[in-house]
């Protein structure tokens, strides 16, 4: 590790990099992959380092999951909005869907409420507002009141919503698409040829 690195782990950077390093070992390996060991090896810093600023495995997987969130958020907001409910929702749960097939260890990892701390405010929030505009677009088009981060309350709709795009990037991810297409590329075929058609088989304009 060079003087300038250590230099900037003395300015805050240490957490960055750990999370970081976290990030591209459950990208290359998945989450099973993980170990604090192999993450403090990547970031350069000793073994004990992971658990003595994140208190252990779960809080860095939950700092990674936080971040995970905050790049789904990135996403979904640059998405166009179009001002018609059924295909701004069928918009939003496309780009779900894609976010998880570009990103299938991390899109495990923010699913696995074993391994992270869903309680965590920070990650309650960063959940809450990387699905916002999804919620919003889900709330319009049945017609019902948008989610709201201090409501803690059931939804059908959104519950409906969100079973759907995610039972989508599932498929995708676990490589089911390959039962539906016989060809090298099943996964990325069905997502631009075919994803479309069944958003809109199940919310209709």
């Amino acid at each position: 590790m060079s003087g300038a690195t250590r230099d900037s782990y003395h300015h805050g950077d240490l957490k960055t990099a750990l999370i970081v390093a976290s990030e591209e070992i459950i990208r290359t390996e998945g989450v099973e992959g993980f170990t604090l060991r192999k993450a403090a090896k990547s970031a350069g810093v000793s073994p004990g380092a992971p658990s003595h600023h994140f208190n252990g495995t779960k809080g860095l997987l939950t700092a990674v999951a936080i971040r995970t969130f905050e790049k789904l958020g990135n996403e979904l907001n640059t998405l166009p909005s179009s001002g018609i409910p059924a295909q701004d929702l069928r918009t939003q749960a496309l780009g779900y869907v894609k976010f998880a097939a570009i990103n299938p260890g991390l899109f495990r990892l923010i699913c696995r409420v074993d391994l992270i701390d869903f309680k965590d405010p920070a990650f309650m929030q960063a959940s809450f507002d990387a699905l916002n505009r999804y919620g919003h677009a889900a709330a319009a088009y049945f017609g019902q009141e948008p989610p709201d981060v201090n409501k803690r309350v059931f939804r059908p709709y959104m519950a409906s919503a969100m079973a759907t795009a995610h039972g989508l990037a599932h498929m995708v991810i676990e490589g089911r698409p390959a039962l539906l297409l016989d060809k090298p590329d099943s996964d990325s075929t069905f997502i631009e040829t075919m994803l479309s058609s069944v958003l809109l088989t199940t919310w209709p304009d």
